[in-house]
This record gives C-alpha cells, sequence and structure tokens, in this order.
C-alpha cells in the first residue's frame, strides 16, 4: 500500500515491527528486557492510535504484547494486529494468541513449513524465509521498525530493504539486542535519539511523525 497523503492518519497502512526478546543460549550481547518490551508497547500504541495496521512475525514473547495492546485499544472492528505464523511452530503457537484471534483483535496468518525442518529456530531456516518472504509481499508495509532481537532481526532488515526497496527503516539502540546495529540503517535526521533515546512514546511519535514527512516527500 502506498500512502498519498500521511499527516496524523495511518489510513490503514501496515507498519512492519520486528522485534523480540534475545535468547541468553544465543545471544551474548547487550540488552534488557524492560526496555524491550516498552519499546515495543510504545510503538504498538502510536501506530494503532494512527490508525495503522501492525504486522509481526509470531515471536513468542511479542506477539502477545501487541495482541493486548490492541485489545486495550479496540479502535475499530476489524483487527489491528497480523501474526504471521510458519505451520512449522503450530506446536508451540502460545494458547494467548490464539485467543486475541479468537476476540477478533488480530489476525494469525499461517504459512507453509519447509519439508522436514523442526520447531526450532535455529533449525527451520526455510520456513521462516517462506514466512517472512510472504509476510513482506502480502502486507506491503510502509515501514519497518526494529527492537532488540538476534540475528533474525538482521535478516529481516536485509529481507526488508529488498522487497520494500526504498521504504524507510527505523533501529532503536537502547534496548540493545541486534537492532542496535541497525541504527546508522534509519533516517539520518533522527540516528542520534534512536541510538540512545530512552523515553519510548516520545520516539515513537518521532518516528511516525519522520514516516508523514517521508511519505508525503515520495508523493
Amino acid at each position: 500500500m502506498k500512502l498519498s497523503s500521511l499527516t496524523t492518519s495511518l489510513g490503514g497502512a501496515s507498519v512492519f515491527l520486528s522485534a523480540s526478546i534475545p535468547d541468553t543460549a544465543r545471544w551474548d550481547g547487550a540488552f534488557n528486557v524492560l526496555e524491550i518490551t516498552d519499546a515495543v508497547v510504545a510503538i504498538a500504541r502510536e501506530v494503532l492510535q494512527r490508525g495503522g495496521r501492525l504486522v509481526t512475525a509470531a515471536h513468542p514473547t511479542i506477539a502477545p504484547l501487541l495482541l493486548y495492546v490492541a485489545s486495550e485499544q479496540r479502535l475499530n472492528s476489524h483487527p489491528t494486529v497480523v501474526v504471521y505464523q510458519s505451520a512449522v511452530f503450530d506446536a508451540v503457537l502460545p494458547e494467548s494468541t490464539l485467543r486475541f484471534e479468537a476476540e477478533g483483535v488480530g489476525s494469525i496468518v499461517r504459512t507453509a513449513a519447509a519439508f522436514g525442518e523442526s520447531a526450532d529456530p535455529v533449525e527451520a531456516i526455510q520456513s521462516l524465509d517462506l514466512m517472512r518472504r510472504q509476510m513482506l509481499t502480502e502486507e506491503e508495509p510502509v515501514a519497518a521498525i526494529f527492537v532488540g532481537g538476534m540475528g533474525g532481526i538482521i535478516k529481516e532488515h536485509a529481507l526488508f530493504r529488498e522487497i520494500r526497496d526504498g521504504a524507510p527503516t527505523y533501529a532503536l539502540g537502547h534496548p540493545g539486542g541486534a537492532a542496535a546495529g541497525l541504527v546508522e540503517e534509519s533516517p539520518p535526521a533522527l540516528r542520534a535519539e534512536l541510538a540512545n533515546g530512552d523515553v519510548y512514546p516520545a520516539i515513537a511519535r518521532r518516528i511516525l511523525d519522520d514516516l508523514a514527512n517521508w511519505t508525503n516527500g515520495s508523493a
């Protein structure tokens, strides 16, 4: 979806949020769980309040959090969070995510599993790639925001740049995780604030304001 005039409203456009809390068994870099959570909540609220849809992969700690924020908002009768889930992980999908879908808060889009892969993020490489490509192609997000995470964040950033060439990306540095290494790929005017800022509601507003300016300038 391409916006021709984005001011205070996203008009139903999708924003991709790539976020996760790193697993200390597979990540030895710095991160702060509470900072990641606070940032995700602030971004979700700002996007939804501006009439956007959040698109995300079914990370077991992030997707239920986004759906909870959406249940607080209840801004319209349509799902405002779209969660993409590879069939390879169906057996470990959190019950809370299914409950929110049943209540109409969000929707789950299930994608095909690659043959022979198991429900292990380290092993399910092809399944995850299929899911990510389908998600970014179908939803056509107008921007991507990155918080926390590990190697998957890096892959999703590269894939977003490939599929949504020219669309802006925003990465937060203060919560840590792999996203901290992507701040320099963000719009220059916001890099210092994204790298060091920890007042997440204000940062979320700045991101959405910048997205409005970018979209109007590229129309």
